[in-house]
């Protein structure tokens, strides 16, 4: 933070730190026990816990993200309500509807009512960062 004058943190690919399965092969679908259970490395939520209350004690104005698909819950609530600590997450599924629309849509058939859903379908009072591209949806050069 002080050398290099940096901002904040984003913390990448989360998802995959939280839960024991790493998210693979998982259809998170807001059912909170997929996100509370034996399934969850508690290790990795301590982790990020400390990481984020440590960086806001010692930098009040720093800024953390976190990159996860999952949807958990408390993601972005302060620590001491018992959430990760987090300010923000990405909002992760606008830059592949963004993909689809121009790879798959000519502009008259937009689906406005699905493009507005896809952009709020968020948990309500989580701040999000919405993007339109990440090196996430860089295709392969084989592709």
């Amino acid at each position: 933070m002080e050398e290099y004058r940096f901002d904040g943190f984003r913390f990448d690919g989360v998802t995959s730190m939280l839960y024991h399965h790493h998210g693979i092969g998982s259809g998170f679908s807001g059912d909170y026990n997929e996100y509370f259970g034996l399934q969850v490395d508690e290790d990795s939520i301590i982790y990020l816990m400390l990481a984020n209350h440590i960086l806001h004690s010692l930098y009040p104005d720093c800024i953390t993200i976190a990159e996860d698909v999952s949807g958990m819950p408390t993601l972005c609530r302060p620590v001491q309500e018992g959430g990760l600590g987090f300010d923000y997450r990405l909002a992760m599924a606008i830059p592949d509807k963004w993909i689809q629309i121009l790879k798959e849509f000519k502009d008259e058939d937009w689906n406005m009512g699905n493009i507005v859903f896809t952009m709020t379908n968020r948990r309500h009072g989580e701040k999000c960062i919405a993007y339109a591209e990440s090196h996430d949806q860089v295709p392969a050069p084989w592709c």
